[in-house]
């Protein structure tokens, strides 16, 4: 019971395997077998026709009629055999299965066998044997993977023209019944070993296919563990070298913090009373800046570590715009810097907005600090077409007169990895932070920044996003 399971269990595996992957393996090592078949058929029956012609000349005698039939046999199965041959080769530089490389070796297999029991029977007019007949069916029949309902039928129909030419050319009774039980016996033999064969074969398919997936599939696991692999190294050296920054840009304002506490406290300026404002705000500015550089620390590590929700709601771009620049208005103030709201009125989106806020807070803080005293920022607002999705999107510009950037200090603009961090035209420091933040947000709203900037003309901060 325990076999019969098993049995039953390969044979469902076999049946789950591709039509199109066992229509290949079939072709392919029937096209092998067929070569050797044909090959091999073709010098044996030029060699039996030269051997009958040869006797009959060395002996001096003229052909019987059952010699003549023998002869003429084996030149057409060596011409019929040469023809197979040329077209197996024919069917296998065809990487499809098709309708020849499907039919052609039951056509070898037929043709094999009938010329081997041919062969047979016209040996009983003079002896007893079906050596060829038993020789040939059981080499063509194992050879070949012939489904075996279909082999069922061909030695059915291989048997009945054995018996009846046999039952015709051999008259003695013992003979004719021994042959007829042998030849029966043997396609028997024939039908169970070609079975097992079938089986064999499908089972090696089997395994065969899946070694080859499991081996795609360690293949695949392998590039993608490297690419895991590289990406996590270049992860490292990034936050390697963010930290590296981060370290550097907070060592700063804590040690000018430290030091002008440590005057406060000797009362070095008491007497001096503008000097002693000069440096309460320079400890303001100092403490501004490491409040900045914690606050914008604080947003990007919750991005990165996906505690920061995103909570879209319909907003209003003027108005975030605006709320943003008031925050600002002291800022500018000390600078007489002119900041303008453009930004069309109606303009809504679908975005949360503390990120909006932030994004728009360090844009606009950017721009603030990069132009000169006296100067003038403006952030307006246009709507088009996306060249690309053929969909409807707002670009708000954020544009300044100030000192510009290089193409240099363009490229190193939203990276971790490089320290990108100048001071402003009054000696304003800044994170680092504030241009990878805005662009984390924005393309968390499906959208885009760009930058545009000449160096002593300004900088043009362009965000796209979708209406």
């Amino acid at each position: 019971m325990i076999n019969l399971i098993n049995v039953l269990l390969k044979h469902s595996k076999m049946d789950a395997l591709p039509k199109k992957y066992i229509e290949d393996e079939i072709r392919h090592v029937n096209l092998i077998r067929s070569f050797m078949l044909t090959g091999i058929a073709v010098p044996v029956a030029l060699i039996l026709s030269f051997t009958y012609s040869h006797n009959a000349k060395y002996q001096g005698v003229y052909f019987i009629d059952w010699e003549k039939d023998i002869l003429e046999l084996n030149l057409s199965i060596a011409i019929i055999s040469g023809l197979l041959f040329i077209l197996t080769f024919i069917a296998w530089s065809k990487p499809k299965y098709t309708f020849l490389n499907k039919q052609l070796p039951h056509v070898i297999l037929l043709v094999m066998a009938i010329w081997g029991t041919v062969c047979s029977i016209y040996n009983q007019t003079v002896s007893t044997s079906i050596v060829t007949f038993l020789l040939i069916s059981v080499v063509s029949s194992i050879s070949l993977l012939i489904y075996p309902v279909r082999l069922f039928v061909y030695l059915v129909i291989i048997y009945l023209l054995f018996f009846i030419g046999v039952s015709n050319t051999q008259h003695d009774s013992d003979i004719l019944f021994s042959n007829l039980a042998i030849g029966l016996i043997t396609l028997a033999a024939c039908l169970g070993l070609s079975v097992i064969q079938w089986r064999n074969n499908m089972t090696k398919f089997y395994q065969k296919r899946l070694i080859k997936t499991q081996k795609k599939e360690l293949e695949e696991n392998y590039k993608q563990l490297l690419l895991a692999s590289e990406e996590l190294k270049k992860a490292n050296q990034t936050k390697d070298k963010f930290f590296s920054i981060l370290a550097h840009d907070l060592r700063g304002p804590i040690s000018s913090t430290l030091a002008l506490t440590h005057f406060l406290e000797e009362s070095f300026f008491d007497n001096d009373e503008d000097e002693r404002k000069r440096l309460f705000k320079l400890l303001q500015t100092s403490l501004d800046t490491t409040a900045k550089l914690l606050e914008n620390i604080l947003l990007w590590s919750r991005s990165q570590t996906g505690t920061m929700a995103f909570k879209p709601t319909r907003i209003n771009l003027y108005t975030c715009v605006q709320n943003n620049i008031d925050l600002l208005k002291i800022v500018a103030a000390q600078k007489d810097i002119k900041v303008s709201n453009l930004v069309n009125g109606s303009i809504e989106i679908q975005g949360d907005e503390d990120m909006m806020n932030t994004s728009f807070r360090n844009l606009i803080s950017n721009a603030i600090k990069f132009t000169r005293n006296f100067g003038m920022v403006h952030v307006a607002s246009e709507i088009r077409t996306d060249e690309t999705s053929g969909l409807k999107q707002v670009c708000i510009s954020v544009v300044d007169n100030g000192v510009g950037m290089n193409n240099k200090m363009l490229d190193k603009l939203f990276q971790l990895d490089e320290k990108a961090v100048n001071p402003g035209t009054n000696n304003e420091m800044g994170t680092g932070l504030g241009l990878v933040l805005c662009k984390e947000f924005i393309q968390k709203h499906a959208g885009s920044i760009q930058v545009e900037s000449s160096v002593g003309e300004g900088t043009t901060f362009k965000v796209h996003l979708p209406l």
